[in-house]
């Protein structure tokens, strides 16, 4: 018998070995369901009956892959927020030529991505108190630390950052500032949280760059000595 969330592997009618992923995508059916409606109604109004019948599943099915609405909710939230993150760090690494503005382009990238996943953008706009601290502690907000940390080294390696600062405290800083901005953004709306959002750069800029080094003294000055 097959456990469920694993492959089953079976012979083809040819005696090829083929690895057998229903297991699987009934696991990411009733993710994809448990997203949607946890993100539409909330943890409280939605029971695991709802997402099973969203999902064409039977009523018990979902049991199978999560024990108990808690897991599957948590697990949900986990896949959501890593597909925010995930998105944000793929346009940073793949699309972005000038990786001096980095931060930038991530901090706009998130904003624009956590439109697109519903249950991410429920637990930052404060819906779900119980949990939103759990968004802290999720792996793909490890992994995020960790790409603005080695963002922060490359950009050291290559002169766009000041060599001074340690890239973990402040790669954490960044992260929390960027947490602070999708908040915000989900909160009080997109137009009046992204308008400080030149503002923010503008900080993270002075705080990452190095300062030019003084010119000469004009005549002026000179002449007042």
């Amino acid at each position: 018998m097959a456990v469920a969330g694993h492959e089953e592997h079976q012979v083809g009618p040819h005696g090829e070995r083929r690895s057998q992923t229903k297991g699987a995508q009934t696991r990411r059916a009733i993710l994809k369901a448990a997203i949607t409606r946890f993100g539409r109604d909330g943890y409280r109004a939605t029971s695991v009956a709802d997402i099973a019948r969203d999902a064409s599943v039977g009523g018990t099915v979902a049991y199978a892959y999560f024990p108990n609405k808690e897991a599957l909710f948590f697990a949900a939230v986990d896949k959501d927020v890593a597909a925010v993150i995930g998105e944000a760090v793929a346009t940073v690494t793949e699309i972005t030529p000038d990786l001096s503005q980095w931060h930038t382009t991530m901090i706009y990238s998130l904003v624009e991505s956590v439109e697109r996943h519903p249950l991410a953008r429920r637990l930052l706009a404060g819906l779900e108190p119980e949990v939103t601290l759990r968004v802290l502690e999720l792996p793909a907000l490890l992994e995020l630390r960790k790409a603005c940390i080695e963002l922060l080294r490359s950009g050291q390696a290559h002169g766009s950052v000041r060599p001074d600062i340690d890239p973990a405290p402040v790669g954490n800083g960044i992260i929390y500032i960027m947490l602070s901005i999708l908040m915000a953004v989900t909160q009080l709306g997109n137009e009046a949280a992204v308008s400080y959002a030149p503002d923010v750069v503008a900080v993270l800029e002075a705080a990452l760059k190095e300062s030019a080094a003084p010119g000469p003294p004009g005549p002026e000055a000179a002449a007042s000595r």
